[in-house]
């Protein structure tokens, strides 16, 4: 998203948050990459603010956890030289003298990214893995309401999906199977197997991983469906 500074009125965002990822980046903000820009992201489950600018650089974390699961409602608003973060209708963090009006920038143009970096996670203050699995809705952003999912692919992944533990699996999670005995196969089906909402087509699995073999399961007599294996 890209906003023209000279014609901000109101300067606060909120949106509603849900996520079961302990790390990321929820959005990142810029009006020049190299000395004027800020990141609101998650470690360890906490909210946590990294700002670079003329005024002030630095990295403070404060607030509750929200990687559990449910929907959290986070506002952030720039109030004179302060930064002031909520959650839930909570002021959670107040900082002081780390910013300046919006429309002294050098640069009137101010870009926003959601979950994602504008700029190499080596850059940050204190680096943190940028990719967070989550959704986000209901967004205003510095006074105006934006689709930010008019893009995305509503078939992929999806917001109104129930969330519940075990559909979000950490980076480097894996599945293992033991096998005892001189056969080191097994061969079992696998019906309705469902990740982050979605289907799983374990025929299709082939493509990505030459470790996992399938075919078709056989018919079921009654159901006519097939599955995999």
């Amino acid at each position: 998203m890209t906003f023209d500074l000279t014609k901000i009125t109101k300067t606060f965002s909120s949106f509603e948050f849900r996520t079961w990822d302990p790390e990321g980046v929820i959005f990142y903000g810029d009006t020049n990459p190299k000395d004027d820009w800020f990141m609101l992201g998650l470690r360890d489950g906490r909210p946590e603010i990294q700002m670079h600018n003329r005024w002030a650089q630095f990295t403070v974390g404060a607030g509750p956890r929200l990687d559990d699961g449910r929907w959290h409602q986070v506002e952030l608003k720039m109030d004179g030289d302060s930064v002031l973060l909520g959650v839930d209708g909570k002021e959670v963090l107040h900082l002081r003298q780390v910013s300046g009006p919006l429309d002294t920038r050098v640069q009137p143009i101010l870009k926003i990214a959601l979950g994602a970096l504008l700029i190499p996670s080596s850059n940050l203050r204190f680096p943190l893995v940028p990719a967070l699995d989550g959704c986000v809705r209901q967004g205003t952003w510095l006074g105006k309401q934006i689709q930010t999912s008019a893009s995305a692919p509503t078939s992929l992944r999806s917001c109104d999906v129930e969330s519940q533990p075990g559909i979000f699996f950490p980076a480097g999670t894996h599945a293992e199977f033991s096998l005892q005995g001189e056969d080191s196969s097994a061969s079992f089906c696998l019906n309705s197997l469902w990740a982050q909402g979605q289907r799983l087509d374990m025929d299709q699995a082939l493509n990505r991983s030459q470790d996992i073999w399938t075919h078709s399961c056989p018919r079921s007599p009654g159901n006519g469906t097939d599955t995999s294996h």
